[in-house]
């Protein structure tokens, strides 16, 4: 069964329907800017982050995203490789078949001597060398206003992230250097052009593994026409993995199993199960996910059929 096409061919669609989709790839996204304040059920720390991968893996999930915190300080995240190697090491030893995704840190740039008005940023590679199977990247500039990035606002400063197009293909070889399979996270129609530019410097290997984010400030909203147009300009031989912030999440994931496309859920990205219930834990939010795609006769990908979809080595 292939598992990449023209996922708006009207015709292929149909016979996709009639034959069967690939079954679904499910991320599970256990922490990331939210506190235990806000859910207690945040896992911060290692040893909780570690309970969490064997968690969400018995509930259907094959892939684990993480963003590291702070050994001294689980409030505050941590971007060194040495603090990703620790927590991965946690991670496989408690869920030994799981496939672990780092993500890219963002670390202070100067602005001294610039007309710049703001706080800016610029991504940074270092959980590379913590040995992940998979590391997620974002090949572009974004925008967040006040404070995280999750909730839309805040009272801190307004904040730029930086990526140029030589920073993304820099961190894309370094990638396939080490053997790890890139995941370009795509926020808005923008970010689609990177991507181009990195197929064409021959920076990424197929099947390309794309993460379509909706709700994101600055990014693309989370309507059915947003997540079309994205899907509809991507390009052949992409695998496609969708999330959205908040709520939302659970529309625009069921939106992408219908058309042939993967999800991500999680903590990370919404706190509450559904409206004024907080999420008892990230392993129901995977449970819920896994049910959908059963019912919608996609099934949910066993580590075997996620290794083989995505191209990553034993």
């Amino acid at each position: 069964m292939d598992v990449t096409w023209d996922y708006t061919n009207q015709r292929e669609y149909v016979r996709r329907i009639s034959e069967g989709m690939p079954p679904v790839i499910i991320s599970a996204v256990v922490t990331g800017g939210h506190q235990k304040s806000e859910n207690p059920a945040m896992p911060v720390t290692a040893e909780e982050q570690a309970d969490a991968a064997a968690e969400v893996f018995a509930a259907g999930a094959t892939i684990i995203h993480i963003h590291a915190r702070q050994a001294g300080d689980p409030t505050q995240a941590s971007h060194e490789a040495d603090r990703y190697r620790e927590i991965n090491d946690l991670m496989r030893a408690k869920a030994p078949q799981i496939l672990v995704d780092n993500s890219q840190g963002i670390a202070d740039l100067t602005t001294e001597g610039s007309d710049f008005v703001g706080t800016a940023h610029h991504y940074k590679s270092a959980p590379i060398e913590a040995g992940p199977d998979i590391m997620a990247f974002n090949p572009g500039p974004m925008t967040f206003r006040g404070g995280a990035a999750y909730t839309g606002g805040g009272s801190g400063p307004s904040k730029v992230t930086l990526a140029t197009f030589d920073d993304s293909e820099r961190t894309a070889h370094r990638l396939r250097e080490r053997g790890i399979k890139p995941q370009v996270f795509l926020y808005h129609p923008g970010h689609l052009d990177i991507l181009d530019y990195l197929i064409q410097r021959d920076a990424l290997d197929k099947p390309y593994f794309l993460q379509l984010v909706f709700g994101q400030q600055s990014g693309i909203n989370t309507s059915m026409d947003s997540f079309l147009y994205m899907v509809r300009n991507l390009p052949e031989d992409s695998l496609f993995q969708t999330c959205a912030l908040g709520l939302e999440e659970i529309q625009v994931n069921v939106m992408a199993m219908l058309l042939g496309g993967h999800v991500r859920t999680g903590l990370e990205d919404c706190i509450h199960y559904q409206r004024g219930e907080l999420a008892r834990s990230n392993a129901q939010m995977v449970e819920r996910i896994a049910r959908i795609a059963n019912d919608l006769g996609r099934g949910v990908a066993a580590i075997d059929e996620t290794r083989r979809m995505l191209g990553i080595d034993k």
